[in-house]
């Protein structure tokens, strides 16, 4: 019995090592691109009511056009991408990491939108409340995504009394 359980062993330790040649190479491993960092939030959330959703959104364009125009052509992502009004970025926290997978290309806006009226498909619903930002004049600093790569500390700050420019 002892030298059956043995064999046994030492064919599935063979299988093993015959089947290991490289490790994981790309057709094996999920090759992603997209951003990483932590949006944060500084003085006091608005009323709950007036909290109906909060989106990652990248545009192509800055300005952007239409926001609804420019996400159905592909021309901006967001984050959450579930179109269900229950997917949304957290509410009351003082910060919230994320990844957000996107396709390559140049983003010159990357904006955290807060839907505060009751219209989701309006405009006038929606207003910027922060945006990625590395300089210290009030414009947006553009994002250059290049396939199976990942750009990190693409960071956001979120301050409810100091809005950034409100291009929408």
């Amino acid at each position: 019995m002892k030298h059956i359980l043995f064999f046994i062993f030492l064919v599935l330790i063979l299988a093993v090592f015959l089947n290991c040649d490289h490790g994981l190479s790309p057709s094996d491993a999920e090759i992603v691109t997209g951003i990483r960092g932590v949006i944060t939030y500084e003085n006091n959330w608005p009323p709950p009511d007036s909290l109906k959703e909060l989106r990652l959104v990248a545009f192509q364009e800055f300005p952007p056009g239409n926001i609804f125009a420019e996400i159905l052509s592909g021309h901006a992502i967001a984050f959450p991408s579930d179109p269900d009004e229950n997917a949304s970025l957290n509410f009351d926290v003082d910060r919230q990491e994320y990844f957000m997978e996107m396709p390559v290309g140049t983003y010159k806006y990357i904006v955290i939108a807060h839907r505060f009226g009751s219209n989701r498909f309006s405009q006038d619903s929606w207003r910027a409340v922060g945006q990625y930002d590395t300089d210290a004049d009030s414009l947006p600093t553009a994002i250059k995504l290049e396939e199976n790569t990942i750009l990190l500390n693409i960071n956001i700050n979120v301050d409810f009394k100091n809005l950034p420019i409100q291009p929408f």
